[in-house]
């Protein structure tokens, strides 16, 4: 394994770096979709436990990189500031914006569909910029060395990869929103984290390959 795969593991799912800050990482979690129920928006409640389950699924596959190769998943989060690391590419701060992403996307969309955007179509435009703003603090992480990218297919200067993964997601959040039925983002509400769960329990409880 390369050194931050092996730094990864060596503290995967440790409590031992557990930190206060993860209880109002959690509260802001909360409050942010209570507010959302408050106002019975319930697309943007779906879809954004949707979208955070999709998150944790993505993280598996991820992981099960590591497991494939036996040197580096596509990215990893090896260092020691993290209060608690989920799988080798997933810390416990991650998944608190990963949580709330959705929302953000789908209360930047404006009500008009057809609102233009420096000429161009609000639905493309705003989830384009997001998943752009995500790839650039992506980077300075990287910078920083607390997100690794080991593979030179998924490392600067070569983020076109990272930048699909931002922004297509997020423009199928956008998609969703505006042409799945309450009904249909129900289903993938509860769909989606029950099939995160079923691969945790496979392939991390039971196989303990990730």
């Amino acid at each position: 394994m390369s050194p931050a795969s092996e730094q990864a593991v060596s503290i995967l799912r440790h409590t031992g770096n557990m930190q206060w800050y993860v209880v109002p990482l959690l509260i802001f979690v909360i409050y942010a979709y209570i507010t959302e129920i408050e106002r019975k928006n319930w697309p943007a409640v779906t879809l954004g436990i949707a979208f955070w389950a999709g998150e944790f699924i993505w993280e598996m596959f991820n992981a099960l990189v590591l497991k494939i190769n036996g040197w580096a998943p596509m990215w990893s989060t090896p260092g020691g500031n993290s209060a608690y690391v989920i799988y080798v590419g997933l810390n416990i701060e991650i998944a608190f914006f990963f949580a709330v992403a959705a929302l953000l996307v789908i209360k930047a969309l404006p009500a008009d569909r057809s609102l233009k955007i420096l000429g161009l179509p609000n639905r493309l435009v705003i989830p384009m910029m997001m998943g752009l703003a995500s790839v650039f603090v992506e980077v300075l992480l990287n910078r920083a060395g607390l997100l690794v990218w080991d593979n030179v297919w998924w490392q600067w200067p070569n983020i076109w990869l990272i930048i699909a993964a931002y922004c297509l997601p997020f423009l199928v959040v956008a998609w969703c929103h505006d042409h799945l039925t309450l009904k249909a983002k129900t289903i993938a509400a509860v769909g989606l984290p029950v099939l995160a769960v079923t691969c945790h329990l496979i392939f991390a409880t039971w196989l303990s390959w990730i």
